[in-house]
């Protein structure tokens, strides 16, 4: 009787201990599960490249009119694409590049963006220009544009990510003679005496009272005073 309660007894303790571990055992299976679940979830999963700077001049949108047209835009100038952007039922539209459709007045800086086609770096181009300073004889434009970087994700462990950017280009002047070509701004002296000839005694005054650098004349301001 003793022996069969001790083997009853073995039994029982056999049995809880299997549960036990059938129980621990179930709990890993289900661990696993979660586990593979999540990796199954992630596959393909690729985190994008973080995005550093904008192509806009302005990332806001600004208030605008466009053209002869009394109503008011939301709009915004895409320096890389060289592209104006209008929102229309809240979704950004690109507009044509069309004449009639300059120039672009942004009201709250009063700044004017004009459609023209100018020569630039050999080419003809038909884009947009930022209208700096204009008299009845001379008018002053400025290129705004950025460069764009793609990225690049790390080849190993000790790399890092570099993030998508946009970045400022050095800013390109050119000059209108009233209504002739639009020429990309001079740089020398030589250069600018060669374009306004009857200006010619003003320019060298300039560069003299002002001991500006002729082999690289680049400050607006001194180009303005010798020409105006």
């Amino acid at each position: 009787m003793q022996k069969n309660i001790s083997q009853i007894t073995l039994l029982f303790i056999f049995l809880i201990c299997n549960n036990v571990s059938a129980q621990q055992a179930n709990a890993n299976i289900t661990n696993d599960n979660v586990n593979f679940r999540n990796l199954i979830g992630r596959s393909g999963f690729v985190k994008e490249l973080e995005k550093e700077g904008s192509p806009y001049v302005y990332d806001e949108y600004k208030k605008a009119k466009i053209a002869n047209n009394s109503q008011l835009y939301d709009l915004k100038y895409n320096a890389y694409k060289d592209e104006i952007e209008v929102l229309n039922n809240g979704k950004p539209m690109t507009i044509f590049k069309n004449p009639e459709y300059s120039p672009i007045h942004l009201i709250d800086s009063n700044e004017y963006i004009y459609l023209k086609n100018y020569n630039y770096g050999g080419k003809n181009v038909t884009g947009y220009l930022f209208e700096l300073k204009k008299s009845n004889d001379l008018i002053f434009y400025m290129k705004i544009s950025k460069s764009y970087f793609k990225g690049k994700r790390s080849e190993n462990s000790f790399d890092r990510d570099q993030p998508e950017s946009y970045s400022d280009q050095p800013d390109v002047f050119f000059i209108q003679k009233a209504d002739r070509e639009i020429l990309e701004m001079p740089k020398t002296k030589s250069k600018l005496i060669e374009m306004f000839p009857e200006k010619k005694e003003k320019i060298e005054k300039t560069i003299k009272v002002n001991k500006i650098d002729t082999k690289n004349i680049n400050i607006l301001s001194q180009i303005f005073t010798a020409l105006y």
